[in-house]
């Protein structure tokens, strides 16, 4: 398989209206039953047991009627919450949340690759149809827009644009939304993080005339930029659109 059919795959599954071809089977889960609503995005047990949907970020009740499973991803946080991914009869209840525009993805490194794949898809959805928090001014910022990314210097931001060039300079790769000096958005890549990309299917050669959805914190030096030190902080939204080059 080609570099960018692998790595537009699932936006294409999602331009086209289609489930994503990423079944969410986490290899460890747990059922549970009599779960409670606790403080956005938490949920709790009747043993006492704090759970928290590591993959979003927002303001989302959870809806634990929905929840059959629980798959934990890791120790206990410093508020004493498990991270999971909660399952439903259909899937992560995640996505439904992500679809509706209830939340918005939180990159991890520790989520399962096919459950990342699934949720990126269902939060491209909601993107789409700017549903819920999408809704919002500045709840996705156009990475040409220089004076937004100003504002939002030294803060989260989701961002999204077309890749305008790809390269690398001493060990930084530099993925360009716009022109030199133009106030658009660069993304940057450490050498050092670059294996975790291609072995997540995104080699950043090869996305260029994409469209990216990118998360993180914006900084501004000579231009605005956002370092990316994980794959699940890009999404590929959109494959060029025909004749880009």
């Amino acid at each position: 398989m080609g570099a960018g059919r692998h790595v537009t795959l699932g936006a294409v599954l999602a331009t086209l209206g289609l489930p994503p071809a990423f079944a969410c089977n986490p290899d460890r889960a747990e059922a549970v039953a009599g779960l409670r609503a606790d403080t956005p995005l938490v949920f709790a047990a009747p043993d006492g047991r704090r759970f928290r949907l590591l993959a979003l970020a927002g303001d989302a009740v959870v809806p634990v009627d929905r929840i059959v499973r629980i798959a934990p991803l890791g120790g206990l946080d410093r508020h004493e919450r498990l991270p999971v991914i909660a399952l439903g009869p259909d899937g992560p209840v995640e996505s439904a949340l992500l679809r509706d525009g209830r939340a918005r993805l939180s990159a991890s490194r520790v989520i399962p690759r096919d459950c990342w794949r699934a949720l990126e898809a269902a939060e491209t959805e909601a993107v789409a149809a700017r549903r819920g928090i999408w809704r919002e001014p500045d709840a996705l910022l156009d990475a040409g827009d220089a004076d937004a990314l100003k504002r939002f210097d030294g803060r989260f931001a989701v961002v999204a644009g077309r890749v305008r060039s790809v390269r690398t300079v001493r060990r930084i790769t530099y993925v360009n939304f716009g022109a030199f000096g133009s106030g658009a958005l660069t993304v940057t890549i450490a050498e050092r993080d670059m294996p975790a990309f291609r072995e997540f299917g995104l080699e950043p050669a090869a996305i260029r005339g994409h469209m990216l959805r990118v998360r993180g914190v914006v900084t501004i030096r000579r231009g605005p930029f956002i370092a990316a030190a994980m794959p699940e902080q890009i999404t590929i939204a959109e494959a060029p659109t025909r004749g880009a080059r």
